[in-house]
């Protein structure tokens, strides 16, 4: 069996979480005995197999494609001349909505969520009608449609009317195998401020654009901690025009620092030793910051909206992210009522299985596999 593994929508090495979330997949895919099964993942050339860090045990060949960057220049090449580039395959999977239509083979890709049909504040009027096109048209032409919540499961049914027998869930997850990153040498921001690694935070690891809610969040945090030195708002993501603004802003605050994009190190290493998570969006598919918080002790400050308290639920504090006054009680409830969440995460955690969402996953896609268990005697 040979399975294809669509990665062109992936411009330049540092991913966001629909490309976390393969990356792990992979990761726990590679745990089991796959029986006559090998993949071949198509990329843009600028992107190193070393950042992809596919493990070495699954059976991989690599077919590289022109430099797309992101837009319409990929949309095009995708459904023209990558048919050029596509060898014979069994099964063509997309970690995105990102596929040649016209693939002859079974079409798998992921959907994470449908907020560009139920909120405006990530997307323009016609930005929101290309994507709902577009969504519509992949979510028809595709053999089957892969989602990572109950909630974007329902999302999609209502909004989409996939059949319930083209739609399946193969949730997030953490890898239970927490690694210990190593403590930076240093952090700055992006404006060259030092961050007091000793001092106690609260942290957010994300894009920075509208959806986020981040000027929420940092509004919340001010006026609940307002110039305290003994506790610190860190802010880590890819920008955007929005998060210039953003950052901006932020630069008038002592206490909370925007550092940019970082390494997967020093995004554990905050994870590992921050006061809790905060994911503020006014909607999410999944959102698994929080999740990763809880694999290293750490609860969560969330918004009460969309698939978030399904993440989330007694691990944290959920809030209208619409309101100022409740985001900054948020913060107060978590610092001050911190190991009542923490004793909740184990079994939040254990809701979203790794071993779950592999073998959902395989069998989505038809691998044939040993099972876990058979791996593990």
């Amino acid at each position: 069996m040979i399975i294809g593994i669509n990665m062109i929508a992936l411009p330049a090495q540092s991913g966001g979480g629909p490309f976390r979330y393969f990356q792990m997949l992979l990761k726990k895919i590679a745990e089991y005995e796959l029986i006559d099964v090998s993949f071949i993942i198509y990329k843009q050339k600028q992107i190193s197999i070393e950042y992809l860090a596919v493990p070495s045990s699954l059976n991989v060949e690599y077919v590289d494609v022109p430099n797309l960057g992101f837009g319409i220049r990929r949309i095009l090449f995708e459904q023209t001349l990558f048919y050029l580039y596509l060898k014979p395959l069994d099964v063509l999977y997309s970690y995105c909505t990102s596929m040649p239509l016209l693939a002859r083979c079974k079409k798998v890709f992921t959907l994470h969520d449908v907020y560009y049909l139920t909120t405006k504040e990530r997307y323009g009027f016609l930005q929101r009608t290309y994507l709902t096109w577009m969504t519509k048209l992949y979510c028809k032409l595709c053999d089957t449609v892969l989602t990572v919540s109950e909630f974007s499961y329902n999302e999609i049914r209502k909004y989409l009317k996939v059949p319930e027998d083209r739609l399946f869930i193969t949730y997030n997850f953490i890898d239970n195998n927490t690694t210990d990153p190593k403590r930076p040498d240093k952090l700055e921001d992006v404006n060259g401020r030092k961050i007091d690694m000793d001092k106690p935070y609260f942290f957010y690891v994300g894009d920075l654009q509208p959806g986020k809610n981040i000027k929420g969040m940092v509004d919340g945090f001010v006026k609940y901690a307002n110039t305290r030195s003994d506790i610190q708002l860190i802010i880590a993501g890819k920008s955007s025009s929005y998060g210039q603004e953003m950052s901006h802003y932020i630069s008038n605050f002592d206490n909370v620092f925007y550092l940019g994009y970082l390494s997967r190190n020093d995004v554990n290493w905050l994870l590992k030793n921050c006061s809790g998570t905060v994911l503020l969006s006014f909607c999410e598919g999944f959102g698994i910051p929080p999740l990763e918080g809880f694999g290293y002790g750490k609860p969560a400050l969330t918004s009460n909206m969309a698939s978030l308290p399904e993440v989330v639920g007694r691990a944290g504090v959920k809030i209208n992210p619409y309101k100022i006054d409740e985001i900054a009680f948020g913060f107060k409830t978590l610092e001050e009522q911190y190991l009542e969440y923490v004793q909740n995460i184990p079994e939040q955690l254990a809701k979203f299985s790794p071993i779950k969402s592999a073998e959902s996953f395989m069998d989505a896609l038809r691998i044939n596999y040993k099972p876990y268990s058979c791996m593990n005697m």
